[in-house]
């Protein structure tokens, strides 16, 4: 059984350029040359930038990193800029420079495409009921969702930290027992648990100064309000509790109620 980290969403795969980008791309790069030759560019500087330009734009365009594919439009404006301050009488070249742009990044899609080959669809999500005395631990970010089997204490301290807009929920589940802890802040987490996710009965820790007394919320002391990051604290003592048992944790304090969806 496959314990660490996992993804259950399939990574988007690039389509291949197809035969009419190509043609497209090969027009582009021979009528952005022929432009600046026709309009008096030095075929030396033209060979040599479009040269430049064409090598990087592919090696970019090959590039799993969106990141690291953007840096063939930065050198086309840079090496334009070059053209238009030293040799004012040539700037056609930036039609060859444009033209070889597109062509690099077209021939370099091809190959990321080959490269990722076709499309391979991950094994469906671990039912929790299948693994006993194990904890499945899922979340998503953005349109991605993971999952792992186990996790360490100190991993779900970091996913209990890093929960943002982006980033909003994780679920343990042992067996018929569930936690969730959701959020868009550190300081704004929130954690429900059941024991029976048939039950419509959760609970949620109550923040420091509060206590349940005759079924009911009472306060302790002086309500100063929630300390900084006392959520998130709850939230990570609560999780790594759950992880190895499936139960509330007797380090805080509970209430009652029914979680509204």
């Amino acid at each position: 059984m496959i314990l660490e980290e996992r993804r259950l969403t399939p990574v988007a795969r690039v389509a291949a350029p197809t035969p009419g980008r190509y043609v497209l791309a090969f027009a582009a790069a021979a009528g952005g040359l022929a432009i600046s030759f026709l309009f008096g560019a030095f075929p030396i500087l033209v060979v040599l930038f479009s040269a430049v330009v064409l090598l990087l734009s592919f090696l970019s365009g090959a590039r799993q990193d969106p990141y690291q594919r953007m840096m063939a439009y930065p050198l086309v404006i840079v090496l334009s800029m070059v053209l238009l301050i030293n040799f004012g009488p040539i700037t056609w070249t930036i039609a060859a420079l444009v033209g070889c742009a597109v062509l690099g990044m077209t021939l370099g899609r091809g190959l990321r495409a080959a490269r990722q080959g076709t499309e391979v669809l991950p094994d469906p999500p671990t039912d929790p009921l299948a693994v006993p005395g194990r904890t499945v631990a899922t979340w998503a970010i953005g349109k991605d969702r993971f999952e792992e089997i186990d996790p360490e204490g100190e991993k779900l301290d970091e996913l209990l930290a890093q929960l943002n807009g982006n980033f909003s929920a994780l679920s343990l589940r042992r067996g018929s027992a569930r936690l969730d802890a959701v959020g868009f802040a550190p300081d704004s987490v929130e954690v429900y648990v059941t024991d029976d996710v048939e039950s419509a009965e959760w609970h949620r820790p109550l923040p420091a100064g509060q206590t349940m007394l005759g079924g009911q919320v009472t306060t302790v002391g002086s309500p100063d309000g929630q300390a900084k990051g006392e959520s998130l604290r709850r939230a990570q003592v609560a999780a790594r509790y759950f992880a190895v048992s499936g139960s509330r944790s007797r380090d805080v304090v509970w209430s009652a109620s029914r979680r509204a969806d």
